[in-house]
């Protein structure tokens, strides 16, 4: 993912801010009542539940141009994963494909429910990121599982930067919002894509 790094985050930040404010106010201010919603919905669980798993799902949907088709066949499982992902853990590829096959078979649907479960350790994916990270027009290769998690990979790396902490800082007074680190740099890619910005 040739964008996937802190000096292209930085320099699209810097021409993000020189648009329009009203601009990204109109795009963004819509978003965070319910993003907030949903974070304070999972923080307030001390474990994921069957009925949990059902209202999130269709609550994440509500960001989703689809109609969910949610698969109980495996909640067990999908229940463990989801508590295990609350938990901190970082969970693998066998794991992801399980959650994907139950919500929709949708990755971006997985990566929104695990975003706002633990918003610190995985990050949203969907079709603007891709679009941002590959400078494609189609969304041909957004549901493999292992460009996600070459996504998280490359989220942390920047995030480890060493100059990464005052960029954060910036988005946040920026955006009037304070967010972790992997929606912070989620967002400005969302929104460059979503503007047009490209530094390429």
């Amino acid at each position: 993912m040739k964008n996937l790094y802190f000096e292209k985050i930085n320099k699209d930040f810097k021409t993000l801010q020189k648009c329009q404010k009203q601009d990204v106010s109109n795009l963004i201010v819509s978003y965070i009542d319910s993003y907030d919603a949903f974070l304070f919905y999972f923080k307030n669980l001390d474990k994921i539940g069957k009925h949990h798993l059902i209202i999130s799902s269709h609550f994440v949907y509500g960001w989703m141009p689809t109609i969910l088709t949610l698969n109980l066949k495996n909640y067990d499982k999908v229940i463990s994963i989801l508590n295990s992902a609350k938990t901190g853990r970082q969970i693998d590829y066998d794991e992801i494909s399980i959650l994907k096959n139950s919500i929709n078979n949708s990755l971006v649907g997985a990566s929104k429910l695990l975003h706002f479960i633990n918003p610190e350790i995985y990050a949203i994916w969907d079709s603007r990121i891709f679009k941002y990270l590959t400078e494609k027009k189609s969304t041909y290769g957004i549901a493999d599982i292992d460009n996600y998690i070459n996504y998280l990979k490359g989220l942390n790396n920047i995030i480890n930067n060493k100059n990464f902490g005052s960029l954060h800082k910036e988005i946040h007074e920026y955006l009037n919002h304070k967010t972790t680190a992997m929606r912070s740099i989620e967002i400005i890619m969302f929104l460059c894509n979503k503007l047009s910005i490209n530094n390429y």
